[in-house]
């Protein structure tokens, strides 16, 4: 990947999935990847953010939390071939695209609590396309 390229970031909603325990993160891709797919085929709902990587700082503030499990995807802008004005099925395509056929260079799980929700992120990292 080029050191100045633009990021964007899918976030996806993710009902009723719950961690495995004790299971690395560089084995989740592979537990969620058909999960992911259907939601990315099927869900035309899932879509919790698109847009520039974000920064994940609700600061424990129950408002900006989700209460759940999130996917999200950051790939580079130049191999999507969207720009973050693409209309939503539009941008499930072309992460589909990539979910279907590439694995990710990294994962990792961000938790944030706040007083009464706990939102995690599992984030697949495709830097390295």
């Amino acid at each position: 990947m080029i050191h100045d390229a633009v990021m964007l970031s899918l976030i996806i909603d993710a009902p009723v999935t719950s961690l495995p325990c004790e299971v690395p993160e560089e084995q989740l891709f592979s537990i969620f990847q058909f999960k992911i797919i259907e939601l990315l085929q099927n869900d035309s709902e899932a879509i919790n953010y698109f847009g520039l990587v974000p920064d994940n700082g609700a600061d424990g503030i129950d408002e900006l939390l989700f209460d759940g499990v999130l996917f999200r995807f950051d790939v580079p802008q130049t191999f999507l071939g969207i720009d973050v004005d693409a209309e939503p099925h539009l941008v499930r395509k072309a992460f589909l695209n990539v979910v279907e056929k590439h694995n990710p260079s990294g994962n990792s799980v961000i938790e944030e609590r706040g007083e009464t929700k706990v939102e995690t992120t599992v984030v697949f990292e495709y830097y390295h396309l």
